[in-house]
């Protein structure tokens, strides 16, 4: 007899998750019986009820959805009940209460964008590229009634790459959710899996990804001072998108100072210059290279480029599209300085 499958889930980064259980009922012998996500969001200029990427993804293909307020509704309980679930998948959902995670007989499954137990949390893709982690990957685990620190089924690694972005890293994790999402799944149906319990301790490298609010974004005069170049390279990689609120005056002999609140979006190319110079300052320099249109910010022996700008209420630029926007002479010597004035 089949065996039913529900599954949780939100955003964009769930949906490979959500097509493979569905691609993969016939070859593993399971019935996909329903999604559960959140309700539909008012949200944008028009107000418009949004639903979420899960639910779009979901009723294209058919499958019914729930979309309950209260996760433990006596009501809502009671239908999920009815389907007699033998196994639920979560996938980038919120926290589930123990009367719905219980109900499956086989156990409720979660995926987990990290390596656990490393950077359990809200935000583990960030985090990882923020701390400079050269390596990370997925995790699938049997939930328990605390954040992440159930038993581990299988895991799947990958190497950062240098310049990746917090989105680029989502993107691949998101991709190689296809296939670890069916083999766990095929593990578990078939009773073929080994539970690995985690540990509280530091020998299994515990580490936490608090979830990233609008004021962490910020750079302020502090973080640029306190901060190596490398470390301000990665925090910057790993809050984009939507990128890193800050401030600059552009300074010319010839006018007053243009002052501009920023996001820094995209940057490149970290690498240690080649200066014999032992007096290097350890300040911030921002210079820019009218002959091929670069944004270089430097700090000692270490540099890397600026690729992507969004100006306040403006719109996304490239170095070169910033340069020639605000810097129309460009035989005009400007520099570009960290502003002492509150980020907005």
């Amino acid at each position: 007899m089949k065996k039913n499958i529900l599954f949780c889930g939100t955003p964009r980064f769930a949906i490979t998750s959500l097509n493979s259980i569905f691609d993969h009922q016939k070859l593993l012998r399971y019935n996909l019986v329903g999604v559960i996500t959140i309700p539909d969001k008012v949200s944008g200029r028009g107000q418009k009820k949004q639903m979420s990427a899960i639910k779009k993804e979901a009723q294209s293909k058919g499958i019914k959805v729930f979309e309950p307020i209260d996760l433990s509704n006596n009501i809502f309980i009671n239908q999920i009940k009815k389907l007699k679930i033998d196994l639920m998948v979560v996938v980038a959902f919120k926290k589930l209460p123990k009367i719905l995670f219980e109900i499956p007989t086989l156990g409720t499954i979660n995926l987990h964008a990290s390596l656990l137990p490393k950077y359990r949390g809200a935000a583990p893709i960030n985090w990882a590229i923020i701390n400079g982690e050269k390596e990370t990957g997925l995790t699938t685990f049997f939930i328990n009634d605390k954040i992440d620190t159930g038993d581990i089924i299988l895991q799947s690694k990958i190497m950062i790459k240098k310049d990746w972005h917090a989105d680029d890293l989502h993107d691949i994790l998101m991709t190689h959710s296809y296939e670890i999402i069916k083999d766990t799944i095929q593990k578990v149906l078939k009773n073929q899996h080994k539970r690995q319990p985690q540990k509280n301790n530091l020998s299994q490298n515990v580490q936490y990804a608090p979830k990233i609010y609008k004021d962490d974004l910020v750079a302020n005069n502090t973080f640029w001072a306190k901060n190596s170049l490398l470390e301000i390279y990665n925090f910057i990689r790993g809050m984009s998108p939507p990128g890193v609120r800050t401030k600059w005056d552009i300074i010319s002999k010839k006018s007053d100072p243009i002052e501009k609140n920023i996001k820094i979006i995209r940057v490149s190319q970290f690498k240690q210059e080649a200066s014999n110079d032992s007096k290097a300052n350890k300040n911030i320099e921002i210079s820019i290279d009218t002959s091929d249109n670069t944004i270089k910010i430097k700090k000692l022996d270490k540099s890397f480029l600026v690729d992507k700008i969004k100006t306040e209420n403006g719109k996304e630029l490239t170095g070169q599209e910033f340069i020639n926007g605000f810097l129309k002479n460009k035989k005009e010597l400007k520099t570009i300085e960290i502003s002492k004035d509150k980020v907005y």
